[in-house]
């Protein structure tokens, strides 16, 4: 049934209206909504890591001496720093390098007395932190 006042179709003028004049400003809305949370997901991705690289950096890799109660220290900040991420943030790490992580921290920087051999290994410490 149209409806003709005029000899004009009011809902054709009115649906186009809408097509030309809402729809493209909700889609662009809904579109910048999406691309907000995915930027705003990997900043939070690349402030976590950089969180845990300040730890690991001036201990680990800065290439002086250091005692074992600073490195073990360092070690247990790291472990309690990414555990925390893990439970606040769920699922934002790469879950492989999350896994190897994990593990690694767990160990702990002195296994049985003596110091974990991983750690004598900075460089794929650092790599399993930048894959997170």
């Amino acid at each position: 049934m149209d409806f003709f006042v005029n000899d004009i179709v009011w809902w054709k003028i009115s649906l186009n209206g809408l097509m030309n004049g809402w729809v493209p400003g909700i889609l662009t809305f809904l579109l910048g909504l999406l691309l907000s949370k995915i930027l705003e997901h990997r900043k939070l991705k690349q402030k976590l890591k950089s969180d845990i690289l300040e730890i690991f950096i001036p201990v680990f890799n800065s290439g002086e001496s250091i005692s074992m109660t600073m490195a073990d220290e360092a070690c247990r900040k790291m472990r309690a720093t990414f555990n925390a991420y893990k439970r606040i943030y769920p699922g934002v790490f790469d879950r492989e390098a999350e896994r190897k992580l994990g593990e690694l921290l767990s160990e702990g920087f002195i296994v049985d007395g003596e110091i974990n051999k991983k750690f004598f290994e900075p460089n794929t410490i650092q790599d399993l932190i930048k894959g997170l």
